[in-house]
């Protein structure tokens, strides 16, 4: 067919409205992810995102509701690179207590980062709430961390008993630890460490 009919020609609108609002959503979540980082959420206007992404501030509130909104984008995509990053880390290990180790050690390291720590750690409680930031840092996070823990206790490495609420425990101390600063830092994460090696069924308790 030499020339597209309507159908084709409304159908490539479409995609095409489609495709600019996606590049529109990404700009200004890259650009809120950002400032959230730099400078906290409260300390960021809405006026600043729109600026920093090169979007009309009818841009922003035409895909988000209001900065809270925003916020949870920035959020969601932070915690994801964090579970994508663990997720890595831990699959370099063969056995299941090598990538149970590596997973935790990867976490630590990254919620360490300044953009990780102040989006998820300082500022995820207080913008969406308690019950909104545990349950989307479980979705991310316990479960993966349950599952881990169920496959070690299925290779004899853990003394059986409900994953979840371990891997709840555990995290809770993980999350400590990046809220520790200065020296407490370092004792922080080498104390979960030692709590997770503690784990293990064929290491003594001293």
């Amino acid at each position: 067919m030499l020339f597209p009919d309507q159908g084709q020609r409304q159908r490539a609108g479409r995609r095409t409205q489609r495709e600019r609002s996606a590049t529109t959503t990404a700009a200004l979540v890259g650009a809120a992810r950002e400032l959230f980082s730099e400078r906290g959420f409260h300390a960021t206007s809405g006026e600043a995102v729109t600026r920093r992404a090169g979007v009309t501030s009818g841009a922003l509130y035409h895909h988000f509701r209001n900065k809270r909104a925003l916020f949870r984008a920035v959020f969601d995509a932070v915690e994801r690179s964090v579970a994508e990053r663990v997720a890595a880390a831990a699959a370099e290990a063969r056995e299941p207590w090598g990538r149970l180790e590596r997973g935790v050690e990867e976490y630590l390291r990254v919620i360490l980062e300044p953009e990780v720590r102040r989006i998820v750690l300082v500022d995820g409680p207080s913008v969406l709430g308690w019950d909104e930031w545990h349950a989307a840092d479980a979705t991310h996070h316990v479960r993966p961390l349950a599952a881990a823990l169920a496959i070690a206790m299925r290779h004899g490495l853990v003394d059986r008993q409900p994953p979840e609420p371990l891997a709840r425990l555990l995290l809770g101390a993980l999350t400590e630890a990046g809220l520790a600063e200065g020296a407490d830092a370092r004792a922080s994460r080498d104390a979960v460490l030692w709590l997770l090696r503690r784990l293990r069924r064929d290491v003594p308790m001293r």
